[in-house]
């Protein structure tokens, strides 16, 4: 999800928040904390919040 204010990228779950320059960056993240703690899905959202793809991990 985009940060508001600061820039970047936010990966929420599980208890855990990680802040990443780049979306990309934010998406391997989210997907290697799933694998890590035994799978789920990964929301994707666009520049403007609004949902753009989803994965299951």
């Amino acid at each position: 999800m985009p940060v508001q204010r600061g820039g970047g990228w936010k990966v929420t779950g599980a208890g855990a928040e990680f802040h990443v320059s780049r979306q990309c960056d934010a998406i391997d993240e989210a997907c290697s904390q799933l694998r890590h703690g035994g799978g789920g899905a990964v929301v994707i959202h666009g520049i403007t919040g609004k949902v753009q793809d989803r994965r299951t991990v």
